[in-house]
């Protein structure tokens, strides 16, 4: 595998020079240790993954809780189909479905319906996982992910909003987690985590994120770091606050015991 530095902003009277970190795929590198680096695949740049702040749920400490289990119960009348993308038919249908969804949940012009065909039709992401409604037989939501032999990623995730009140995107998320518990796998990994409505993510017992030099288990470090995103701030590691918080201002602990091993 190789890594490569994407510059951006730098602020000189800081003394903060800041990049991007890519990760590109070589034909023997594996999988899970690009995930468990901290790494995620870039949707229209195969083999190509970026470092990032993401969640994951170590499955061997997952067990449904009873928001859990409320959201199952609530969104009972949905069930699910997991699907090869190749064998998917991705139709007009299934694109108005997902264009309506974006439309209504990001900003102007973040998906495209070239971009929603690339996730469906890319090389990527390999499953998807096709809700329905039990009464109509309808479909009421799609969730692409890439699912290897020890762990799932769920990427990508588009609804009806017309299920809102059976909070379906609680119940979708939630369903392949289960999944990936029952299939044995590992880790189930569920994007990435900076603002604080990307907290529902940590809905889950096991839940851990990347923080730049391990997978952390305290949740609260976590909400902190979203807590602070808007603030001016030194990088992490030289934030004495965030250091004696959690770390015992431990900089020498964290240098010699974690981080990812590069051999260049």
């Amino acid at each position: 595998m190789k890594l490569f530095f994407s510059e951006f902003r730098a602020d000189y009277s800081k003394y903060h020079f800041p990049y991007q970190v890519w990760l590109l795929k070589e034909d023997k590198d594996s999988a899970e240790k690009i995930y468990e680096s901290g790494f995620l695949p870039i949707r229209s740049l195969p083999n190509v993954y970026y470092l990032s702040r993401n969640v994951r749920v170590n499955l061997g400490n997952f067990d449904l809780s009873s928001e859990n289990r409320r959201i199952l119960r609530k969104s009972e009348n949905l069930s699910s189909d997991l699907i090869p993308l190749s064998d998917f038919d991705y139709n007009a249908e299934v694109q108005k479905l997902c264009l309506d969804y974006c439309r209504d949940r990001f900003v102007k012009g973040t998906f495209s319906a070239k971009d929603i065909k690339t996730i469906f039709k890319g090389s990527v992401f390999n499953y998807v996982f096709v809700f329905k409604d039990n009464q109509t037989q309808k479909s009421a939501g799609f969730a692409v992910c890439f699912i290897s032999s020890g762990f799932l990623q769920y990427a990508h995730a588009f609804y009806n909003l017309n299920y809102l009140a059976e909070n379906i995107g609680a119940r979708m998320i939630l369903e392949a987690v289960v999944w990936a518990k029952k299939s044995q796998k590992k880790y189930a990994y569920l994007g990435t985590c900076y603002e604080e409505k990307a907290l529902y993510k940590t809905e889950y017992t096991g839940t851990e994120f990347f923080n730049g030099f391990k997978w952390s288990d305290n949740l609260e470090e976590l909400k902190e770091l979203v807590r602070v995103r808007d603030r001016d701030r030194e990088y992490l590691l030289r934030d004495e606050k965030f250091l004696e918080r959690f770390y015992q201002k431990n900089l020498e602990s964290i240098l010699n015991n974690f981080g990812v091993r590069v051999n260049l």
